[in-house]
């Protein structure tokens, strides 16, 4: 079973609903909205995951992968009864994926009449798994007298998304820190289309089109060949949040793009279509632009009638919270993490950046805790918010693991402590997508 624990190591104090820092208190818990489907229509969708014939057992199963957690109970009550191995076996995978979609997804429900627009945003926030900088003064400022009313029941996130960014006037986008919500798409390096025509919402990704360009070239020599135009399409992928994206690498992702006159333009080498870097904060990774250059054709149609594409990508699904507080004051401070030890020797402010040395006693250069630690450790204020990281240094064996340097850009508030979300697991994924209809850019 696919799980996320997040714990601090001094205590081992979980963290819940209440303690998230960017949920209001006064914010009524709300629960998903139980099936409509009468429990003894559920009962016989169970029934027929036995049955004789294939097609009924497999459309029986897809069913109550539909329904969703709230039939859980159901399904639980059911596996501790007499079953078939064949009805326990897709009953199991049933509950097995219910409780993974849980996890990385969000199925965000708010019923909000004329409500503070800051309690609608925070509770969306707390939902979806992100801060979604819904705390930042520029939104609390905006939010200030502001109401929103929000209608939804187990909504994915990019449709709550849609619904909220509707109510309140605030735009989504990504920001230094991540997904944001702001008046206006202020801090956001790239805003999300939501209303992008072309855009498709499959396995928990925005996939978004951005732009299609043709270069054409005339050469004037006599002694150099016509130079072949060139169709470059950018497409944007937005990942939800609790997905917690890690890490992302297929560079063959293009599998099919076909025009409207049944022409192929799928590139011949793997080395024409490819992931660039991809905007990472809080070590998550949240925009993944993509850009192909296609195969040109003389004979070129009006449009891409077909594009299909596969995305793979590394999900964390579960991670441990190690904090050293006093950061700024910590000197040779040592914390044990399972056979790690972690030393912080100084953070010192030198010319308005903050300077953090330590070890890593227990690891080597190449050891994948490190690159998780040199990845993901962070500095944070006491409102949560974090010191963004200007550079580190090569880590530097020693006798007994590494020593490491990270420099830290200023900051408007003093960092409190240092904190490293350690991957305990991940899972890898595949979601496949498919496009159509995108215009081409006309011919000359």
């Amino acid at each position: 079973m696919i799980r996320r624990t997040t714990f601090i190591i001094a205590g081992l104090a979980l963290m819940t609903a209440a303690a998230w820092p960017g949920r209001a208190q006064d914010v009524p818990a709300t629960t998903a909205t139980a099936t409509t489907m009468p429990s003894a229509q559920i009962s016989s969708l169970i029934a027929q995951l036995d049955s004789p014939d294939f097609s009924v057992r497999q459309a029986a199963q897809n069913k109550l992968i539909d329904l969703g957690p709230d039939i859980e109970p159901m399904l639980h009550s059911a596996l501790a009864g007499k079953l078939s191995d064949e009805a326990r076996a897709r009953l199991n995978d049933v509950t097995g994926r219910l409780e993974e979609s849980s996890l990385l997804h969000a199925a965000v429900t708010m019923h909000y009449k004329d409500a503070p627009l800051q309690t609608v945003l925070n509770e969306f926030a707390w939902q979806s798994g992100a801060d979604l900088d819904v705390r930042q003064p520029s939104v609390t400022s905006y939010a200030q007298d502001r109401t929103a009313s929000i209608d939804l029941d187990r909504a994915n996130f990019w449709q709550a998304l849609r619904a909220v960014s509707d109510a309140s006037g605030l735009r989504p986008g990504v920001g230094a820190m991540g997904l944001t919500l702001a008046p206006s798409g202020q801090r956001a390096f790239m805003q999300i289309d939501l209303a992008n025509p072309y855009a498709r919402e499959t396995g928990g990704l925005f996939i978004s089109p951005r732009n299609c360009q043709e270069f054409r070239m005339l050469n004037y020599s006599v002694n150099q060949p016509a130079a072949p135009s060139t169709l470059t399409l950018a497409i944007d992928v937005f990942p939800e949040p609790k997905l917690h994206v890690i890490g992302a690498s297929n560079m063959n992702w293009l599998k099919e793009c076909v025009d409207d006159k049944g022409h192929s333009l799928l590139p011949a080498g793997m080395n024409q279509r490819f992931f660039r870097p991809m905007m990472m904060a809080r070590r998550r990774q949240w925009w993944w632009p993509l850009q192909v250059t296609l195969l040109p054709n003389p004979q070129l149609g009006t449009k891409i009638a077909r594009l299909r594409g596969q995305l793979d990508f590394t999900s964390q699904t579960r991670s441990q919270i190690v904090e050293i507080g006093d950061i700024t004051h910590a000197r040779n401070v040592t914390k044990d993490v399972g056979d790690v030890s972690l030393t912080v020797l100084s953070c010192q402010k030198t010319n308005l950046n903050y300077q953090l040395g330590m070890t890593l006693q227990g690891v080597t250069v190449g050891d994948p805790v490190l690159q998780d630690f040199l990845s993901s450790a962070e500095l944070v204020d006491d409102d949560g918010q974090t010191v963004r990281r200007q550079s580190f240094g090569p880590p530097t064996p020693t006798a007994n693991g590494v020593a490491i340097n990270i420099v830290f850009l200023p900051s408007m508030s003093t960092p409190s402590k240092l904190r490293w979300e350690r991957t305990l697991e991940q899972k890898k994924l595949s979601v496949p997508f498919e496009l159509d209809d995108l215009p081409l850019p006309p011919g000359p």
